[in-house]
């Protein structure tokens, strides 16, 4: 079970855990379907992170709608709840956080091994003149 710190309070969250029905709440929250939302907090996106915080306020029986953490009227103080996230990420890939010598970047979803960039579209290829 993981613990996740919103607004200095410890909250227990297993991200194992994915029953159905809070499934169809975050679509129907949200507007968009899970995998999709899952995605974008893979990649980062404040909106999919705004709908974590819903999860796990909703799970630890707080009631708080969507809408009020989307609009800023439930704030959400981003330093402690990245700053745990980054410590749950490192602890899963069997890294100690408390030793790394760095202070966290605050994008805990971000993956370490990211792609080169693609190829622009105003850009030759491989063979072909740029103009």
């Amino acid at each position: 079970m993981a613990k996740v710190n919103l607004n200095g309070e410890w909250f227990d969250f297993d991200f194992e855990r994915k029953p159905m029905s809070e499934a169809l709440a975050l679509e129907k929250a949200t507007g968009q379907r899970y995998a999709d939302w899952e995605t974008e907090l893979a990649a980062g996106s404040m909106a999919a992170m705004g709908a974590l915080v819903w999860l796990i306020w909703r799970r630890n029986g707080r009631e708080v709608p969507l809408e009020q953490i989307m609009d800023g009227t439930a704030e959400v103080d981003l330093a402690p709840l990245l700053d745990s996230l980054q410590a749950l990420a490192a602890e899963a890939q069997g890294e100690d956080p408390t030793q790394s010598g760095t202070a966290p970047d605050h994008t805990p979803m971000t993956r370490t091994g990211t792609s080169p960039p693609s190829r622009r579209s105003t850009e030759s290829g491989r063979g072909r003149s740029a103009s």
